[in-house]
């Protein structure tokens, strides 16, 4: 399970990114589509399946995301 300072990704999301390659041990960097039009732009997954939030401040559900990119 997550702590506090991680989203867990969509099922969709995680799928996509466990077929694809990691960037270093444990994760990959991608960028982020929400349904709001905003693009938040190299964030690191862990394991294909948790999204590290960078700032404390910033609420993202994951309902919010409308695509992801790897980078």
């Amino acid at each position: 399970m997550g702590n506090s300072n991680q989203l867990k990704l969509p099922d969709r999301f995680i799928i996509y990114l466990e077929n694809l390659p990691e960037h270093g041990m444990g994760y990959q960097t991608i960028d982020i589509e929400l349904f709001d039009g905003r693009i938040l732009t190299d964030r690191i997954v862990f394991n294909s399946t948790y999204l590290k939030k960078l700032d404390d401040e910033e609420k993202i559900e994951p309902n919010q995301i409308k695509n992801i990119k790897i980078k």
